[in-house]
């Protein structure tokens, strides 16, 4: 075996592992689910924002709890939430509005 092909088998070996590593990790994150607290700190604004945001259905949400519940629980997705941190970007950094905000 010549050092070329020992050399692809560890590249390859390597590779494969790392690629492993990362669908573990990006499935983990995936299935993540952050409550009003969470998403605010991890955008950095108010609980009381996150709040406003959801009544105004700017940013993904999902609500439970009863029709007409006064504080219904509210959790985040965090693919969800991170995929429209991405579109605020965007919408930010090409002068336009959201295409959540309406």
């Amino acid at each position: 075996m010549s050092i070329e092909q020992m050399i692809r088998e560890i590249v390859v070996e390597e590779v494969a592992a790392a690629e492993k590593r990362i669908r573990a990790e990006m499935e983990s994150v995936n299935d993540e689910t952050l409550d009003v607290s969470a998403a605010a700190a991890r955008l950095g604004v108010s609980e009381k924002l996150i709040y406003r945001m959801c009544q105004q259905r700017i940013i993904p949400h999902e609500r439970y709890g009863g029709i007409g519940s006064r504080r219904p629980t509210i959790k985040f997705r965090l693919a969800d939430l991170e995929a429209w941190r991405a579109a605020q970007r965007v919408a930010n950094s090409s002068g336009e509005r959201s295409p959540t905000h309406d």
